[in-house]
């Protein structure tokens, strides 16, 4: 009887660990960060795969920059402009992707190296935050013809 308790414990402190971590079922790949030209606002892009139940992106935080934004793009006026929102829904067992044109994060006031890796941490509203890894690059200029400057 002592040694079947014994062992009853054992696996029961075992296990404890196991029971106690929780992984997130929301993982990010990908993640791009372009800073802006001159004072613009960078942006951010990533791809974010959900295993889990539906939620929604809520914001974001980083020490490599003063605030951030969730955007989105809307047309008005017969003109495609960029638009603060509160959220981004993220499907059950679903992608949601943050692209050039469509949702991204706006990062203002960057200071931190443009050569290191940037940490930026998700939050979710049901209380999950995802940590995510991006070294920034300079986005290049569009010139008037379709081009790239700087190419």
């Amino acid at each position: 009887m002592k040694y079947v308790l014994t062992v009853l414990a054992l696996i029961g402190v075992l296990s404890a660990p196991a029971r106690a971590e929780m992984v997130s079922p929301i993982m990010a790949e990908d993640a791009q960060i372009k800073l802006g030209i001159g004072e613009r606002p960078a942006a951010m892009f990533v791809t974010l795969h959900n295993k889990g139940a539906a939620t929604r992106l809520i914001g974001a935080t980083s020490d490599a920059f003063a605030r951030i934004e969730l955007h989105s793009h809307e047309m008005g006026g017969g003109m495609m402009r960029m638009v603060k929102v509160d959220d981004f829904a993220v499907p059950a067992n679903g992608m949601l992707t943050l692209k050039p044109g469509g949702y991204h994060l706006m990062l203002f006031g960057f200071n931190a190296d443009a050569d290191a890796p940037v940490q930026v941490t998700l939050q979710f509203a049901n209380g999950q935050t995802v940590e995510t890894m991006a070294t920034p690059s300079v986005r290049q200029k569009r010139m008037p013809h379709g081009g790239m400057h700087g190419h």
